[in-house]
């Protein structure tokens, strides 16, 4: 029977999953030198490319107890992002001078307000990309990764598995592209440029972890953000291994690691964008993505967890006052499974994801979630009425989080089954603002907010003043 991967089950596979990591560079180095005829450094292609490896670990774990599992496609590239119109716009106007470079940071604000943001720091902030500017890309995959294309015995062990799988789905970018990247990140090195901050370009784009590697070389500090759900929170969450691995400082939405001392530390990021003039309408359900492809062991990212959120979710529809409504939120290609919620009594709808997450939320009387993501965060920090479920025999919080929890429970923002929270929700009677406003639910909501969900509208104040005080050590 495949393995539900609850706390202890899920602890024991991630820590089976980074055992597997070395060899997984190891594996790495020595396809990038069969097929390139040079060595690279091991230093370099642990750092380039160690979420992705991490992931396929995960994997490779997660194959071990299961018939089958998805692989990507061979030589399949990395995403590079490309670069929009609006990021030229910030990267014009922002002072190229300045010795804190912003990449890709975690703002869910407008266009104007990330404007005035960048005009307001732009002696201090320099907003950039990390395009391949001048590269070349060949996406042409060479004969020499292909030699390992044997099948694998049903027997293999997690090593060789492990092997074929980096000679089969490593991404060109980091395998025939490694040395022509590598040359071209150290052609752009700026020694003037003493922090590189992100909150997303570390994990989506392959460009931006060649050159922040080239500039590590020449002294520059690496600064990671938070951008996401489960972070400090989860038991364990590669986000948070990976990023702080790679990072010289990583900033959370508030939390700290006192192991780590001030390494770790907060910075809060901008408060999530809000619709213009409306009056808050119906509930809105934000649900997880629903899928059965295998990202990486993380909570509510496993078939199991997912599978089990649907059905709390049912649960949920089918417990409500009839005539409630109702409106799922999900997007494509990950969409909440409709045809399981007819014939439950509320009046349902679907949103495909068309507005901005935050302020569909703030569009709504009430915000459900039915997993512990990163919207759950936002809507608390931004003060929108919010209940959460979610099964505890398949979640569990980190210890230091578990008062915060209790506390979340104890005023009914958290619940442990769909079922439960439908309830709750009914004794509202259409009207959670006098819940939602007592002074208990927002003691507690502050409490939580302040340590994992610390958005704020003076953010880029914030930034400034850690920035220059990361400049002056």
């Amino acid at each position: 029977m495949p393995l539900q991967y609850q706390p202890v089950e899920l602890a024991t596979a991630i820590k089976q999953s980074r055992e597997l990591l070395p060899h997984a560079v190891d594996a790495l180095c020595q396809l990038i030198t069969e097929v390139t005829d040079i060595a690279p450094r091991r230093d370099q292609v642990e750092y380039i490319s160690q979420f992705w490896l991490m992931q396929l670990c995960d994997r490779v774990v997660f194959q071990q107890s299961h018939t089958s599992v998805e692989m990507w496609k061979p030589g399949t590239s990395t995403k590079d992002e490309v670069s929009s119109q609006r990021s030229r716009i910030l990267e014009t106007i922002s002072s190229q001078g300045a010795s804190v470079m912003v990449v890709d940071p975690y703002l869910k604000i407008s266009f104007v307000e990330e404007l005035q943001a960048v005009m307001r720091s732009r002696q201090q902030l320099r907003w950039s990309q990390s395009s391949l500017r001048g590269y070349v890309v060949d996406t042409t995959i060479k004969r020499a990764r292909l030699v390992s294309n044997e099948p694998t015995h049903p027997t293999a062990g997690p090593v060789r598995v492990l092997q074929q799988a980096i000679a089969m789905n490593a991404p060109v970018d980091l395998v025939e592209q490694f040395h022509s990247r590598s040359a071209w990140a150290t052609t752009i090195v700026n020694p003037s440029v003493r922090v590189m901050y992100t909150a997303n370009a570390h994990q989506s784009s392959a460009s931006f972890r060649y050159l922040a590697y080239a500039q590590r070389q020449v002294g520059t500090k690496i600064a990671i953000h938070q951008h996401g759900g489960g972070y400090g929170v989860d038991q364990q969450h590669v986000g948070e291994d990976h990023d702080i691995a790679i990072s010289d400082v990583f900033y959370t939405f508030g939390w700290q690691r006192p192991d780590l001392g001030a390494r770790v530390r907060p910075l809060p990021t901008a408060m999530p964008q809000r619709a213009k003039k409306s009056t808050p309408q119906g509930y809105l359900l934000m649900s997880l993505p629903v899928t059965e492809h295998v990202y990486r062991l993380q909570s509510f990212l496993m078939p199991a967890h997912i599978n089990r959120a649907v059905e709390e979710t049912v649960s949920f529809a089918n417990e409500l006052r009839a005539g409630t409504a109702l409106c799922v939120r999900s997007s494509e290609p990950d969409v909440f499974p409709m045809a399981r919620l007819a014939g439950t009594p509320a009046n349902l709808s679907h949103d495909p994801g068309s507005a901005q997450g935050s302020v569909a939320a703030s569009r709504a009387t009430l915000t459900i979630h039915n997993y512990l993501g990163t919207s759950w965060l936002e809507t608390l920090a931004m003060n929108i009425p919010t209940v959460c479920f979610y099964d505890p025999q398949l979640y569990r919080p980190r210890t230091v989080v578990e008062p915060f929890f209790e506390s979340l429970q104890r005023v009914g923002i958290l619940h442990y089954s769909g079922k439960e929270a439908a309830k709750f929700v009914n004794s509202l009677n259409g009207d959670p603002s006098s819940w939602w406003k007592s002074a208990e639910v927002q003691e507690a909501r502050e409490a939580f907010v302040a340590r994992y969900a610390n958005f704020s509208a003076n953010w880029v104040e914030a930034w400034q003043t850690e920035f220059e005080s990361l400049l002056a050590r």
